[in-house]
């Protein structure tokens, strides 16, 4: 039982409200938690074996089934409140990470905020509340309002948590960024958790900062600014992070440059390519420049790259400062539109963070690379058909594209929905499916995104938001899995602090915040442009198991595509089973050595591929088994069926 005190509720001429001193966590009993206990005799009559087979995997069946992402039931307690106009209560949840916005998906009793009506409670004056089915593999973070007859609500309660013995716990925290930062200038700082299951989260924005020097400040956004300095001056900077009553803090030093009076700026940068008013230009695209040059013979260390619609860039659609770019530039993936003009330039800055001239500004025209007849945002050879409805509301989602839109693969093997959720999300603008396989960049890159990389590129309502959307996969999803973007600035990371696994299985639900966490151009433009796509559990990085490990060769070959439905649960059955022994390994390594021969000669006769499917027909039902209802029940049911097979042949037998 986990206590946590709360403060009072924060009034607004409204009902407020004090909370007992206790809240509650109970997590109550529920029939899947029964575990399978099977005794079986070791001599059966003939006769029977079919029988007691049956019962054990009907047993097995019901008493084991799959794990459910959603299983543990929680009571809260509190004082209530003694307004005469009180008319109830609001509970808003979430799992994952601490603080707003708490729009939790997935409990049984209906999405957060859930409404309590006052005539629910058998003591209004004590009120106690059952939640059932809150995340039982991440902490929940919980609050309260109240709300009057006339529906004014209250601010939050103070936030309590209620972590699950199956969630990870914190074991380590780290900062990164920059060893050294100018005078009069400033640096921003990332604190990474890693956890005892050595799953990371990026916790910049929940981690509390501090720093030791006059001649520094640090924000809680773990942004350094300096001041100016007489020599190079250290100050340790501090980021502690707390989760699951586990805190954990760390330090980096970091030196301040003090700058020379004389020092010069470096030379004014030259863009190579694109060249001036050039036409059809291809996208994704690299811009190049020339090479760095210094007078004082200074280290290149950042550029900063801009590009607008406008001459004067009064409005960017990227403004951003790298340490990694500094020569050349990859746009991220859906900031340029197609057919469409833009600006860009650049500036170089020294190890002083001096900053050059700008370049001369570019001109140049996106190629016509979007077959797009309808102008809602898809390639016409991707849009799905009136079949699709991922949101099981009776109608098509390609008929609500002001609420939902949907992409599939351009081999129709996958598709994917993206659905607004907050009133922040303005609109939806455009939405695309990228093989993972056409990025170079393999640093930190799972090894098998299961429904392949997308990307979306999103209309907030005010620059600066934070907007929720939904995201619906074709196939099923584990809450195990884990999301992970990529963008050309950051990489591959993984984006679990801002991600929620629901309960239906295949959908997830993302917070993202324009020119912050998930927005890729780096810019508050009341634009986020987001890629990312869904690893499997056991998945090891592209670069320690190679390139060869991204999919089933010859399932491939047989089924056309790596993400078609049954080679995904092929791909899911190695992940969960094999990849996490050394005798799997050994095996899968072996496989990918040397089945590529054998895939390609299948791959071209398409007798053989009908024959390889229906060779691979009782290895994917086996797959499908093992990962619905796990290793117990899948081996009794082989077992009724092996069992049936026999009683069979003997009769066949006993009949001649």
């Amino acid at each position: 039982m986990v206590k946590s005190i709360f403060k009072s509720l924060s009034k607004m001429k409204l009902p407020g409200t004090s909370l007992r001193g206790d809240l509650r966590f109970a997590p109550i009993p529920r029939d899947n938690d029964f575990r399978c206990v099977s005794t079986i005799s070791r001599v059966f009559r003939q006769k029977r074996i079919l029988f007691y087979t049956f019962i054990l995997i009907t047993s097995a069946i019901i008493l084991c089934p799959k794990p459910l992402i959603y299983a543990a039931d929680v009571t809260l307690a509190w004082t209530g409140n003694t307004e005469s106009d009180l008319a109830g209560y609001y509970i808003y949840y979430k799992s994952g990470t601490s603080g707003a916005p708490y729009n939790g998906t997935g409990v049984d009793e209906g999405d957060s905020p859930i409404k309590i009506p006052l005539g629910v409670f058998a003591d209004p004056s004590n009120p106690e509340y059952t939640l059932h089915g809150l995340s039982d593999t991440k902490t929940s973070y919980l609050v309260l309002t109240a709300y009057d007859t006339e529906d004014n609500e209250s601010g939050f309660s103070n936030e309590v948590s209620y972590q699950p013995s199956t969630a990870p716990t914190l074991s380590s925290l780290s900062i990164s960024g920059s060893d050294f930062v100018s005078e009069n200038n400033s640096a921003g700082f990332v604190a990474t958790a890693t956890f005892n299951d050595n799953t990371t989260q990026t916790v910049t924005g929940n981690a509390t900062w501090s720093e030791n020097s006059v001649y520094a400040g640090i924000n809680s956004s773990g942004v350094l600014t300096t001041s100016e300095v007489t020599e190079d001056t250290t100050v340790t900077i501090q980021a502690g992070y707390s989760i699951g009553g586990v805190t954990k803090t760390t330090t980096k030093v970091v030196t301040i440059i003090d700058v020379p009076p004389s020092n010069l700026p470096p030379d004014t940068p030259n863009i190579v390519y694109p060249e001036n008013y050039s036409g059809d230009v291809e996208v994704p695209l690299e811009i190049t420049t020339t090479a760095f040059s210094d007078p004082n013979n200074d280290d290149h260390i950042q550029s900063q790259w801009q590009i607008s619609e406008q001459s004067n860039f009064s409005t960017r659609v990227v403004d951003i400062t790298s340490d990694n770019y500094l020569t050349s530039f990859s746009v991220p993936h859906m900031v340029l539109k197609s057919n469409h003009k833009y600006y860009v330039r650049v500036r170089f800055f020294d190890v002083y963070s001096t900053a050059s001239n700008w370049s001369g500004t570019v001109e140049f025209t996106t190629a016509y690379f979007l077959i797009d007849l309808n102008a809602n945002g898809i390639a016409d050879v991707d849009e799905v058909d009136d079949s699709v409805d991922f949101n099981l509301d009776g109608i098509p989602d390609n008929h609500q594209p002001h609420i939902i839109k949907c992409v599939q693969a351009s081999d129709g093997s996958v598709s994917i929905g993206i659905e607004k959720v907050s009133s922040t999300a303005e609109e939806i603008e455009s939405l695309e499916v990228i093989d993972p396989d056409t990025i170079s960049d393999t640093v930190n890159r799972p090894a098998d995104l299961i429904f392949g990389l997308f990307a979306y590129r999103l209309r907030v309502r005010t620059p600066g938001d934070i907007a929720t959307i939904k995201i619906y996969f074709s196939g099923d999803i584990f809450a195990s899995d884990v999301f992970y973007k990529y963008d050309t600035i950051n990489g591959w990371y993984d984006y679990s602090e801002h991600t929620t696994f629901n309960d239906d299985g295949q959908s997830i639900t993302l917070e993202v915040k324009d020119g912050g966490f998930g927005d890729s151009d780096g810019l508050a433009n009341g634009i986020i442009v987001d890629p990312g796509g869904i690893a499997s559990i056991g998945d090891s990085s592209y670069s320690s198991l190679g390139s060869n490990i991204v999919g089933c060769f010859i399932a491939t070959a047989a089924f056309g595509s790596k993400f078609e439905k049954h080679v995904q649960l092929l791909r899911r059955f190695r992940d969960f089973y094999l990849m996490p022994n050394s005798i799997g390994r050994t095996f899968v390594k072996a496989y990918y050595k040397y089945s590529p021969p054998m895939a390609d000669f299948i791959a071209k006769h398409d007798t053989l591929r009908t024959m390889v499917r229906w060779g691979l027909a009782p290895l994917i039902a086996v797959s499908w088994m093992l990962l619905h209802f796990g290793a117990i029940p899948t081996l009794l049911l082989l077992g009724l069926m092996f069992s049936g097979m026999f009683i069979g042949y003997r009769k066949i037998r006993l009949h001649r």
